[in-house]
């Protein structure tokens, strides 16, 4: 379970164990039904003074904390992300060696056909640095792909990607 599921599930767990109504924590923080509802119900976008506020009138304590990613390039968390990538690898059999051996390859693969999730996966893997150094030689991504990551990389102070190989494919 996520951070964001784990913090609304705790949030209606709390309420409930104190056998409180949605009106009456409102109330007592001092905002609406319907903001503790989508904050109960996996809403996304949470306001810490609203955290604090609701703490509060649950009668808890806000901790917020930060704690860097487990980097290690142990087997599990390769295994993973070959298991959940190998869908965009329909022309070849995604192994641990295919993408030691062919990084730039496995990049431009996800950032051209992946989700969000998948690119967080490879972020995961790689490492910030690493996965933006890989991204920074892709050259077989479309022109719309090509100009999201030269955003990114300009963002980040990095060099752009490569001009895209696939012009004519991607003119019709």
């Amino acid at each position: 379970m996520n951070a964001v599921g784990t913090l609304s599930g705790s949030l209606r767990r709390i309420r409930l164990q104190n056998h409180m109504s949605l009106t009456e924590v409102a109330r007592r923080a001092d905002t609406s039904v319907a903001s503790l509802s989508r904050y109960e119900h996996g809403w996304t976008r949470f306001e810490v003074y609203t955290l604090g506020k609701l703490a509060s009138a649950l009668r808890c304590e806000l901790r917020i904390t930060l704690r860097p990613l487990n980097r290690t390039r142990g087997g599990n968390m390769r295994s993973a992300a070959v298991r959940r990538l190998k869908r965009l690898f329909w022309d070849v059999h995604l192994t641990n060696q295919v993408m030691d051996q062919h990084p730039v390859w496995v990049v431009e693969r996800v950032i051209d056909y992946g989700t969000l999730e998948d690119v967080r996966s490879l972020l995961t893997l790689f490492g910030r640095d690493a996965f933006l150094r890989y991204v920074a030689h892709a050259a077989r991504v479309s022109p719309r792909t090509k100009a999201f990551w030269d955003h990114i990389s300009r963002k980040e102070g990095l060099p752009c990607t490569r001009k895209s190989s696939r012009n004519t494919a991607w003119n019709s």
